[in-house]
């Protein structure tokens, strides 16, 4: 999957931005490419999944809008989702993930 500068750009900022506000809260963070959306989500050029070691729905919403905020000055359009780790392992056990394919880990190069 190659990302253009802006995604780049883009991702680089939000893992910056979460390090910052959230230490320690992030397990991972996954990208992988638009066209394995099980969503079909035409216009978004970088789909992300963040999971979280823990949290409540309110520190979800905040995470998921901290990375609108950020995209609001790029070029890159990013499809958000937010999930706690227990979620997540849910989610996979039931199938229900929200793309296809392995997507690409992020997250592990910044710790």
């Amino acid at each position: 999957m190659q990302l253009n500068q802006d995604e780049q750009a883009w991702l680089e900022e939000y893992r910056q931005a979460l390090q910052k506000n959230y230490p320690g809260l992030v397990e991972d963070m996954v990208v992988f490419d638009a066209e394995d959306s099980k969503s079909h989500l035409p216009d978004y050029t970088l789909n992300t999944v963040v999971i979280l070691k823990r949290g409540d729905r309110d520190t979800i919403e905040e995470i998921d809008y901290l990375g609108y905020y950020l995209s609001a000055v790029s070029d890159a359009i990013p499809f958000i989702w937010v999930y706690t780790h227990a979620e997540w392992k849910r989610r996979q056990q039931s199938s229900l993930l929200p793309y296809e394919g392995q997507g690409i880990s992020v997250w592990s190069t910044q710790q």
